[in-house]
């Protein structure tokens, strides 16, 4: 009889290889899937590219710098200031003037109400078939707009979201961001979306809404600690589907500080799980969906977690006991055969968008571990956070940004 024990062994070994192969083969199909023609887009499609900010001096401007380079015809800009303590109004004012040419909106809110309010607000006055929201920090590529609306292929579609891709790499946590944006992110999100028929999470940095369906969920929760996590999962519940488009590009900029870093991701994982406890319910009353299949790999992430936290603990008393160690060979063997293999695919599908250079590629036997490392020590962190916060709320700091 298997012990649990030994259960806890084959599932901490084996959880990493499977999800891996899951991902693979699903980046496999996308690529079959992907339609690699350049799309024009539908001039008569208006869009409004809405950004909100708070105390964003730094980037704006660059930010705003990417918009006059949009090569969509359609489209116009609203930035809504949640009450900046900074110079940002004064720069995006100076902007505006400089630049007259941009049908620009600015609206400045009377008091900070945090990011998805702030989004809220300026959702009220849009008038336009789509919203591409983006962040202060973050430079669209100039075709971002038309290869979002070439994934709008029905009106079910509620949301699609496009590909970051890291522009700042000046220390080891930046290009090891950079690679696990290309080999890993990438790699779950074209699966979900090929495998499952959605993804997990749009991008808060590039997605683009039905702007009716943004009105039909009622906007963005401004109590959400994520509210793009939140926001899918909402979608969702009101039968509007999401996608992703790795040819729709945007650059951010990422955490260069294990402090920042680490915030960021612990975020994530906690929004990750305010979105499993609302929505767990609802899936199981759906019966077995794609809803569910994500749902399910939020959970056994989680599982995992904590069975690799027993297994080593265990591996570590055995072998101080019995002073000998050793590695599973075969385990060992598949996980750098798989991680060679992503690694190659994950390269290869990138077409060369994210301009990896040999110094990034350095990083290469670290990404991996990097990856599985941060996912098991956020996961159970945020286990802690949800269990003992007792509210949430969507208010925002000014991120750490890189230099």
């Amino acid at each position: 009889m298997v012990s649990f024990f030994n259960v806890v062994q084959l599932y901490t070994a084996y959880y990493p290889i499977i999800m891996t192969i899951v991902w693979i083969m699903g980046s496999w199909v996308s690529g079959l899937m992907t339609n690699r023609a350049m799309i024009k887009g539908d001039p008569q499609v208006k869009v409004t590219v809405l950004l909100a900010m708070f105390n964003e001096e730094y980037t704006i401007s660059t930010a705003l710098n990417s918009l006059s380079c949009l090569t969509y015809e359609n489209f116009d800009v609203v930035i809504v200031d949640d009450k900046s303590e900074d110079e940002s109004v004064t720069i995006v004012m100076r902007w505006m003037t400089a630049h007259p040419t941009i049908k620009m909106r600015l609206i400045q809110l009377p008091k900070n109400l945090g990011k998805a309010a702030a989004l809220n607000e300026a959702i009220k006055v849009i008038h336009a078939d789509f919203v591409l929201a983006t962040d202060a920090d973050a430079t669209l590529a100039p075709n971002s707009i038309q290869q979002l609306l070439a994934s709008v292929t029905n009106d079910h579609i509620g949301a699609v979201t496009g590909k970051p891709i890291v522009r700042n790499r000046t220390t080891l946590l930046g290009r090891l961001q950079a690679l696990e944006y290309v080999v890993i992110i990438d790699r779950i999100k074209r699966a979900q979306d090929s495998l499952y028929g959605g993804i997990m999470t749009v991008a808060g940095v590039i997605s683009l809404y039905r702007t009716d369906a943004l009105r039909d969920v009622g906007g963005f929760d401004s109590a959400a600690i994520t509210e793009d996590i939140d926001i899918t999962w909402r979608l969702k519940k009101n039968n509007w589907h999401v996608h992703y488009n790795p040819k729709a590009l945007v650059y951010i900029l990422v955490p260069e500080t294990l402090k920042g870093f680490f915030k960021q991701r612990i975020r994530w994982s906690v929004g990750g799980l305010e979105v499993l406890l609302k929505n767990i319910s609802w899936s199981w009353k759906q019966g077995f969906s794609a809803q569910t299949l994500l749902l399910l790999d939020m959970c056994f992430s989680h599982i995992w977690a904590w069975f690799y936290v027993m297994t080593m603990t265990s591996f570590i008393i055995t072998s101080f006991a019995t002073r000998t160690f050793s590695l599973p060979g075969v385990i060992i063997f598949l996980y750098v055969l798989l991680f060679i293999i992503m690694f190659i695919q994950g390269i290869r599908q990138d077409e060369k968008q994210s301009h990896l250079s040999k110094r990034d590629l350095f990083e290469l036997p670290f990404y991996s571990i990097f990856y599985w490392s941060t996912a098991l020590m956020t996961a159970i962190i945020s286990q802690f956070v949800v269990i003992f916060s007792k509210n949430s709320n969507g208010k925002w700091t000014s991120p750490d940004r890189g230099r």
